[in-house]
């Protein structure tokens, strides 16, 4: 054994992205730990020192330092709107010229974020100037991409179609959407096997594109038996034995992001009852560490606030469909607002010794939304889910607009836009 360790330790430097070799850590057993005597401790089992573990065990300490204060769970509302509100009012510095693909996607955050704590801080007037945006990236209504002259994708054109949705049809830009010209799209993007690339021809597929596509279709009015051929078995078949989904069929590693894609799916599709729920649950729960009382998005990494959405918009999903609470939303709030908030910076940041930025603004309120509501089905409603068919119930001093798991807006916005298209 030792002498494949030292072969190991000599092979490393040649592995990609590997900083350094590990540290072997001698842990003995708890009897010989008692008994004080260096010579009789064996080596009953060895751990490696890694640089996440070392990492942890450095956020753990600056967690419970947040956590143990006496100051009392509360979102600084005033303080983030500040944050929010200051790039449809400046112009973003330089730096961020590199998320020029990415316009769409910070239109969705920046406004969702306002929206989910208050309506009215989502001016009519930027609601005017997101839809002039969105339509001078593609004049003809749509599927859109992150800006002129790029190819129209999933992602893009998910997020364009979210931000338009809390926009209030100003302007009648609800009726600007071309509808047959995104549909005949996501046909185009649509494989044998039920994914959908996120870009024709060149990109990829995995349950993301699947979320994006199916999310869209359903918003716009647009599921049909043809764009849902074997979408339902191609999400069956990325749950792993972890209990989560991974973004591919067949073993791919379980995430977050792509749970929460394949279970909103899912949901949509009304096909949840085809996949181990009890296996899911298990894994849901596994993500929330006690130590952090935060959630994370993969066995053994770090915990990261925009999981209290990926993970917590799928624990409440389940919720709704009454396979329980799998998650602790009381200790997840206390993980977003004693971590996740500073004194001196507005915006949410993931984890202690990060910065704020829009991203994770967005979800860690989302989250937060999540954490100070119970959700069910109304009953009147079976089969597939419904987008008017939440019973959201306050169980904290909300403090948020209530929102729909699924996707992740606000759920009077949401229905106010998918009646306009039904």
């Amino acid at each position: 054994m030792s002498s494949q360790l030292s072969s190991f330790q000599n092979s490393t430097p040649k592995l990609l992205g590997r900083k350094r070799s590990p540290t072997e850590r001698i842990v003995p057993s708890e009897e010989e730990s008692s008994s004080g005597s260096e010579e009789s401790v064996v080596a009953m089992v060895k751990e490696m020192d890694t640089e996440t573990t070392e990492a942890r065990d450095k956020l753990i300490y600056e967690c419970r330092l947040l956590l143990e204060r006496d100051e009392s769970n509360t979102l600084n509302k005033e303080f983030h709107r500040r944050y929010l509100d200051s790039p449809f009012s400046h112009p973003l510095p330089p730096g961020m010229v590199a998320l020029d693909a990415s316009a769409p996607w910070l239109l969705y955050w920046i406004a969702n974020g306002l929206r989910t704590m208050n309506q009215s801080w989502l001016k009519t007037e930027t609601q005017y100037r997101i839809q002039e945006k969105v339509f001078r990236v593609n004049p003809h209504g749509g599927p859109f991409g992150g800006g002129l002259g790029q190819l129209p994708h999933l992602a893009g054109t998910y997020a364009i179609v979210n931000a338009l949705a809390i926009c209030d049809n100003v302007e009648g830009c609800w009726d600007k959407i071309n509808r047959t010209s995104i549909y005949d799209w996501l046909l185009s993007l649509k494989r044998e096997d039920g994914g959908f690339q996120t870009c024709l021809g060149v990109g990829e597929y995995d349950t993301r594109g699947i979320y994006c596509a199916i999310s869209i279709a359903s918003m716009l009015g647009l599921l049909t038996q043809e764009l849902c051929e074997n979408v339902v078995e191609f999400l069956i078949h990325c749950q792993n034995y972890e209990g989560g989904f991974g973004g591919v069929p067949h073993e791919d590693e379980a995430h977050g992001g792509y749970t929460f894609c394949a279970v909103a799916s899912l949901a949509i599709l009304g096909a949840l009852d085809r996949i181990d729920v009890e296996k899911l649950t298990d894994w849901c729960s596994q993500r929330q560490y006690n130590d952090e009382k935060g959630l994370s998005g993969r066995s053994n990494k770090l915990v990261d606030v925009c999981y209290s959405f990926w993970v917590g918009g799928t624990a409440a999903i389940l919720e709704a469909y009454g396979y329980g609470n799998c998650i602790n939303k009381a200790e997840l709030k206390e993980y977003i607002l004693k971590c996740c908030q500073m004194e001196t910076r507005p915006g949410i940041r993931d984890k202690p010794g990060t910065r704020p930025d829009f991203y994770h603004t967005n979800y860690g309120l989302l989250g937060v939304a999540i954490t100070e509501n119970s959700f069910q089905l109304d009953p009147r409603v079976s089969n597939s889910l419904k987008i008017d068919s939440f019973i959201i119930n306050p169980i904290d001093n909300s403090v948020l607009e209530p929102i729909n798991p699924v996707y992740g807006l606000p759920s009077s916005d949401l229905e106010k836009f998918y009646k306009h298209f039904k």
